[in-house]
């Protein structure tokens, strides 16, 4: 949990940590637990257990009816089925592992900042690594695009990435002083993305394979997760000003600030069954919601101060379900907000 904490108070201008280290644990408890004292219209929250010190950090639908997600600190990729059950496969380079999502090939692809690689995995875990060769490598973020490629934040370079299924790539600095997070694939055909340096929302362009205008934030938003929306409107979060914001058709950013939000720092975001958008709140061990329709927020649902919910997507069984990490072993888990 140091680790990963100190990258969010660094992005968002707060601080900076010294080096810490985390030692990983080899076993799988079976246990799950349902979170008591829910109010009824307030979701309650399962919970499966994970190795205590994994740090699951992204998850995403499989193309095997499963979900997936990255321990960042075991350096391994996990499947989980909606029973609960675990299955953990090892990278050859044993290196931390941040993004994933499922490409074009049915493969599941994911981002290795520390060992400067993009990796492509199979349902049965056969590993493939591709090295990336720009200056200072870091990628982050990862994402499908519009035609048949995928993109990726380039953290420390500054760049975008793209990477085709047969493993090609090219990057595309996006400007001065970008950090680039995370990426989504908008209805407009162009990938956007969230610039946590410069306070932008950057769009590039793959039919003409450039940048378009961005769109400027106030300094302090640190913009970070990023989905297109049901509208086919982009959504994202702005982490250190503790809001949700939407693109409209004209282009114009609308937010909305999250109640009593002191540095909760909304860090993903997805669209629920239910129509809501759900969105974790990694700082104040909550998972926010969010009525697009009315562009009210209903009641969070208040998980523990040692819980830090990061990475957050709707699953094939129609519930929400959550990435958990936490320095204290037993909150180490993977949560499922249970919508029926």
């Amino acid at each position: 949990m140091f680790r990963r904490l100190c990258a969010l108070l660094v992005a968002a201008g707060l601080g900076g940590c010294a080096a810490g280290t985390l030692q990983s644990s080899p076993s799988i408890p079976a246990a799950s637990a349902i979170s008591e004292g829910a109010s009824p219209a307030v979701p309650r929250v399962k919970f499966f257990a994970i190795p205590p010190q994994s740090w699951p950090e992204y998850i995403t639908n499989g193309p095997d009816g499963n979900l997936w997600f990255t321990e960042f600190y075991t350096g391994q990729i996990a499947r989980i089925t909606p029973a609960g059950a675990v299955t953990e496969f090892s990278l050859p380079s044993g290196d931390d592992v941040e993004a994933l999502v499922t490409g074009p090939d049915k493969n599941i692809w994911f981002t290795e900042p520390g060992a400067m690689k993009i990796g492509r995995m199979t349902v049965s875990g056969t590993v493939t690594d591709f090295p990336l060769k720009n200056a200072n490598p870091s990628p982050r973020g990862i994402a499908n695009g519009p035609d048949g490629n995928l993109y990726f934040a380039d953290y420390y370079s500054g760049d975008l990435g793209r990477i085709a299924p047969s493993g090609s790539i090219r990057t595309f600095p996006i400007q001065r002083n970008s950090s680039p997070w995370e990426v989504a694939a908008g209805a407009d055909g162009n990938i956007w993305v969230t610039d946590s340096g410069t306070g932008q929302l950057s769009r590039f362009d793959p039919r003409t394979q450039k940048f378009l205008t961005p769109l400027q934030l106030k300094a302090s938003a640190n913009p970070w997760g990023i989905v297109q929306g049901p509208d086919r409107h982009i959504w994202f979060t702005e982490r250190h000003d503790g809001k949700i914001a939407v693109v409209g058709s004209n282009g114009k950013v609308t937010e909305f600030a999250i109640p009593n939000c002191n540095l909760c720092y909304p860090d993903d975001l997805a669209a629920g069954p239910d129509g809501n958008f759900y969105f974790t709140e990694s700082l104040a061990g909550a998972i926010g919601r969010f009525n697009p329709k009315t562009g009210k927020f209903l009641a969070p649902i208040q998980l523990t101060a040692q819980d830090v919910p990061t990475s957050i997507v709707a699953g094939p069984d129609g519930n929400m379900w959550f990435t958990n990490p936490s320095d204290n072993g037993p909150n180490n888990r993977i949560g499922v907000v249970l919508l029926h």
